[in-house]
């Protein structure tokens, strides 16, 4: 991806305006953070608090953006913030021909998790073609992958249709390290933590647990509720991290309508990939039926002004890649009173 970035300095001489009408933005979010429900442990014959406090929680955006807007989206507010959720952005067919951009970066904290959310992406739309480069790393849901996409445009009317391939390279999916590493029945609950760096010892008619000589648990229920599952977690963490990116080829097909008027508009769009092909060892391993092989991303923006006073609106979109399923999905009215 960092290829791609340092592609746009040298894309402008190509194209005088390549930046023009593009926006810079920053902003900084803080506001205080969710009162957890309270947690309690015994010790000894007593009992102590350990109810989690979490520091306040900080959205910290840093971006440029370049996308051309629809008929049906206004921007009311004076400035962009970097976190508004413009579902159209996910569109393969923009309003405008030529280049379009987007490079948002997020550093979040929240309920005391640490996480980046990342969304670069350079495309061009032609009257016959579109191109697409991308690099998504969205650590709240688990979805990191590069993209490559390049297809055919047809145009019918109000409807688009698109043809072609998408090369990916992706995180490790549809893997569990753990699975391979221990077998129920052949080993104890108890062999494996101390397999994961864990060591116990009986005291006082308890088992105390320690890490690193450090007392964790002093019972095995407050082990196995607080710390075991975490164990697992890191483990797979870090053999996954030791497999790599790993690399696919699919097929994808993709049709859009939009239909717009001050009262009625309709934006319907799918990218649909019904054949894979993995060029590494783990690449992910798809189910031979037909629909469960069958990735997409889609969407669709509704807006209809029912009076001069009411309006109804639905919006949302649907992703599921390596048979992770994304999704969001917005409904309501609006009243103005006049």
């Amino acid at each position: 991806m960092k290829y791609l970035l340092l592609l746009l300095p040298f894309l402008s001489f190509g194209q005088i305006d390549f930046f023009k009408y593009s926006t810079i933005y920053t902003s900084m979010n803080i506001n205080t953070s969710m009162i957890e429900r309270q947690d309690y442990i015994s010790v000894d014959k007593g009992y102590e608090d350990v109810t989690q406090v979490n520091p306040y929680d900080y959205n910290l955006t840093v971006g440029i953006r370049k996308i051309a807007r629809y008929d049906y989206e206004y921007k009311v507010k004076t400035w962009y913030y970097g976190t508004e959720d413009n579902i159209a952005e996910n569109v393969t067919i923009s309003n405008a021909t030529g280049f379009e951009y987007l490079v948002n970066y997020s550093y979040i904290r929240s309920r005391g998790d640490t996480f980046n959310e990342q969304n670069y992406w350079l495309r061009y739309l032609g009257k016959r073609f579109v191109v697409k480069a991308q690099y998504t790393d969205r650590q709240q849901v688990d979805l990191r992958y590069n993209s490559a996409d390049a297809r055919l445009r047809f145009t019918k009317g109000r409807f688009d249709i698109t043809v072609g391939g998408v090369f990916k390279v992706h995180n490790p999916y549809g893997i569990t390290p753990i699975e391979d590493f221990w077998t129920p029945g052949e080993q104890s609950f108890r062999q494996l933590a101390q397999d994961f760096g864990y060591s116990n010892q009986f005291v006082n008619g308890q088992w105390h647990w320690f890490k690193d000589d450090e007392l964790l648990a002093t019972s095995n229920d407050e082990f196995y509720k607080h710390y075991f599952g975490d164990a697992i977690a890191d483990y797979n963490e870090q053999q996954l991290e030791a497999l790599g990116m790993q690399r696919q080829i699919s097929a994808v097909i993709g049709l859009s309508y939009y239909y717009y008027n001050p009262k009625f508009w309709a934006h319907i769009w799918a990218n649909l990939m019904p054949l894979h092909y993995g060029l590494d060892d783990y690449s992910f391993e798809y189910d031979e039926s037909g629909l469960k092989r069958l990735e997409w991303d889609a969407g669709a923006i509704l807006g209809l002004r029912v009076t001069r006073h009411l309006g109804l609106f639905a919006e949302g979109t649907h992703l599921k890649y390596w048979n992770k399923p994304v999704y969001e999905c917005k409904f309501g009215f609006n009243y103005l009173i006049f």
